[in-house]
């Protein structure tokens, strides 16, 4: 009995390892865990062709083998354990904004049933107002959604394209507003409390094979698992009615 729990478990367990180990040919990251965690099958598998006389032997090196496995087990089980409690439902709202003395207009979208992602809500509309703006606001879009659980929500507003990276802190669990000043971010309210996963604001370059292509800003959400999702907003020329400071 000993020797077929060893020889299933060892199988079993090597199975997953190797097959993460064959993504390294298409450049994933390879950890030595992996490798310790694929020994300790082979081990286990070892274990279970050990005479019967010489159990206590058979035992010893299960147990060496089992240790093995789970130090690539046990953290990948609390990582994705860490993943699914820290994970959220993060909305994204981009807008546009022309700066003025002028009293704040937002100018929303005509509502489409089909597409109900279009305009703010009137939450998102009452906490910009809070941001004490004047001028002028386009959405650029609204309430797109990344991951799920808890909800916030991040209304950035943009008067040019960046010329950096800006790393934007993702709220924890409430709403913010990111306002892009002369040379710096506000954000509102200030003290809202935030996670260590950000909202990446990227300059993307010009493709040399079109001329005269519009400047493009990519906003890419980090997710819980570490990946990002996200979009370009593309920044219309003076000629298309926007000039691009």
């Amino acid at each position: 009995m000993l020797r077929l729990l060893c020889l299933f478990t060892g199988a079993a367990t090597a199975i997953p390892v190797v097959w993460a180990l064959g993504w390294a040919v298409w450049g994933a990251p390879v950890s030595i865990t992996e490798y310790v965690s694929l020994l300790g099958s082979l081990i286990l598998v070892a274990s279970a062709a050990v005479s019967s006389s010489k159990r206590t032997f058979a035992a010893r090196l299960a147990l060496i083998g089992t240790v093995a496995v789970w130090s690539f087990y046990m953290p990948a089980i609390v990582g994705f354990a860490s993943t699914r409690l820290s994970d959220q439902e993060l909305g994204l709202a981009v807008l546009l904004w022309t700066p003025s003395t002028s009293p704040l207009v937002i100018q929303q979208p005509a509502q489409i049933p089909i597409i109900p992602s279009t305009r703010l809500s009137a939450r998102d509309v009452q906490q910009i107002e809070a941001a004490g703006l004047t001028g002028e606001l386009s959405v650029y879009t609204a309430n797109n959604r990344y991951g799920s659980g808890k909800k916030s929500h991040v209304t950035i507003i943009m008067q040019r394209p960046v010329s950096d990276i800006v790393e934007l802190k993702e709220p924890d669990a409430n709403s913010v507003v990111y306002v892009q000043g002369d040379h710096d971010w506000r954000m509102f309210p200030a003290d809202a409390p935030t996670l260590k996963r950000t909202i990446r604001l990227e300059p993307v370059p010009s493709d040399p094979n079109w001329p005269g292509a519009n400047p493009q800003t990519s906003v890419m959400v980090e997710l819980s698992t570490g990946a990002r999702q996200g979009f370009g907003v593309w920044w219309r020329t003076p000629d298309s009615g926007r000039t691009v400071k």
